[in-house]
């Protein structure tokens, strides 16, 4: 696979070490990534997946993705702990069996899934309580993915989901992902203004 900064539609630039195309004997599939641990290059290849997202927008083009973060055993633990808070120790065994999350998952974001929410939140209409994201918005996708802003839990079409929130200044980036059976997905994400009165 040529190197994801090379691809068409993608700036020429190189971070500062290739990323990788397998973690841990697992070869990741033609398209995707993985930029681990290097927040500036990851940076990068969001805005520049997110340029192919918006400049390749027929039907079948190739994939492209970027996997920034395996799940550990901490994040295992504190998603357990939100579990817990949630529905109480004597539920916790019936809300694991769906919300779980297996350890060496991936975390990913796909250019579909940046498709999906330019066209869904990408201009809001007069009275839509969301407002549009950013460039920047996108960059902060992988701080927001963490247990501690989870916010809530939901179930559709058979795909159990989660829920983060992070408020920057006076708005709220609202993240979802989906728990897949080998990763977990970015579904879909939003800013709305924080409700007033309330702190960050």
């Amino acid at each position: 696979m040529r190197a994801f900064y090379k691809l068409p539609c993608y700036r020429s630039r190189m971070p500062s070490k290739p990323p990788l195309t397998s973690i841990a004997r697992r070869r990741l599939p033609a398209g995707i990534i993985a930029i681990l641990d290097d927040p500036e290059a990851l940076r990068q290849a969001i805005d520049d997946l997110h340029m192919y997202a918006n400049a390749n927008r027929q039907p079948g083009r190739p994939r492209r993705g970027i996997v920034y973060r395996v799940v550990e055993a901490w994040e295992c633990q504190a998603i357990r702990g939100k579990l817990v808070e949630f529905f109480g120790s004597k539920r916790i065994a019936e809300i694991e069996a769906l919300y779980a999350v297996p350890l060496g998952h991936f975390h990913i974001v796909e250019d579909s899934h940046i498709s999906h929410i330019c066209n869904r939140h990408g201009e809001p209409e007069a009275g839509d309580a969301h407002q549009s994201l950013t460039i920047a918005d996108f960059e902060r996708i992988p701080e927001v993915i963490n247990p501690r802003h989870i916010v809530g839990l939901s179930f559709k079409k058979g795909m159990p989901r989660l829920i983060y929130e992070r408020v920057y200044g006076e708005d709220v980036l609202v993240v979802v992902e989906e728990l897949r059976p080998k990763e977990l997905s970015l579904k879909t994400a939003y800013k709305k203004r924080r409700p007033q009165g309330t702190s960050g």
